[in-house]
């Protein structure tokens, strides 16, 4: 949410598009709904989503992708130094199953060689917030999760008068089972395919608004803060400490398909149905037209 909270007022939508209507989607299949019935130009939504109903006959396209990973374990004080053996035959709790949190966690460890049916218990949840209530609440040892709870994590914790920290970094671990990079291509944005493939200067227009939210939010001054904290309902100091975190970057979908099709392609042999059972065809991937 973090940059999308500033579209609009970047000033690089004029004169190809004008004003722009941010609304928030409630749950991934909300975004979902909004785009099969058209109810939107544009969306911010995880990456695998939009393979997913492009491979369901959805006709989008990628534009880009601008988050690249900011998933974390958070358990009890002194855990970090283990790492992932501090979760041996402890009980996880683990937002949004059979979706990002859930996939990439169940990938890694299956990477290190854990038998996910016995070497831990995941409990499993609907949302980030849910898992941290549960945390909190005593009855997960750890949790994973996403910015911004892991950060609320933290602080909530420590005005209950406990010390939690964060176990592990999965991007770090993502990078030690890949060879590669500590990112990976978590959430992006996509366009109707009508719009997309007729009006190549609203797509320029897009990625350009979209560089100079990131640019702003990357900046962090302290209107850029209060304008997102406002948004968002999180405390201006979260956002001050979550936004290094996101690893915002624009990288327009055809610059990215090859980390795309990896991340896909790991993912798919723990369900393969996340992107629709098969790799999206090379149109997905919209070239940048600037």
């Amino acid at each position: 949410m973090a940059p999308m909270t500033l579209f609009g007022g970047q000033g690089k939508l004029a004169p190809t598009i004008g004003k722009a209507t941010v609304e928030n989607w409630s749950s991934i299949d909300a975004m979902k709904t909004l785009l099969m019935q058209k109810q939107t130009d544009l969306a911010a939504t995880p990456s695998y989503a939009a393979a997913n109903l492009f491979n369901k006959g959805v006709p989008l396209r990628l534009v880009a992708m601008q988050v690249w990973g900011m998933l974390y374990i958070i358990g009890p004080e002194g855990t970090s130094e283990q790492g992932l053996e501090a979760l041996r035959g402890k009980t996880v709790a683990v937002p949004m199953p059979n979706n990002m949190p859930d996939l990439v966690f169940r990938y890694l460890l299956g990477q290190k060689g854990w038998d996910t049916s016995k070497d831990l218990t995941i409990q499993s949840y609907t949302d980030g917030q849910e898992a941290l209530s549960n945390l909190l609440a005593g009855n997960a040892e750890f949790a994973v999760l996403p910015e911004h709870p892991a950060s609320v994590s933290l602080t909530k914790a420590k005005q209950q008068g406990k010390i939690l920290e964060r176990t592990a970094d999965l991007q770090q671990i993502w990078a030690e089972v890949t060879g590669g990079e500590a990112k990976f291509p978590m959430a992006g944005l996509v366009m109707p395919q009508e719009i997309a493939d007729s009006n190549l200067q609203a797509v320029g227009a897009v990625l350009n608004e979209v560089e100079a939210c990131i640019a702003a939010t990357n900046a962090k001054s302290e209107d850029t803060i209060n304008a997102i904290s406002q948004k968002t309902e999180v405390p201006a100091p979260i956002v001050t400490e979550v936004i290094p975190r996101l690893q915002l970057n624009l990288v327009p979908a055809a610059r990215a398909k090859d980390q795309l099709v990896d991340f896909y392609t790991r993912l798919s042999t723990i369900s393969p149905d996340i992107v629709g059972g098969k790799m999206p065809a090379d149109d997905f991937y919209l070239k940048d037209p600037r």
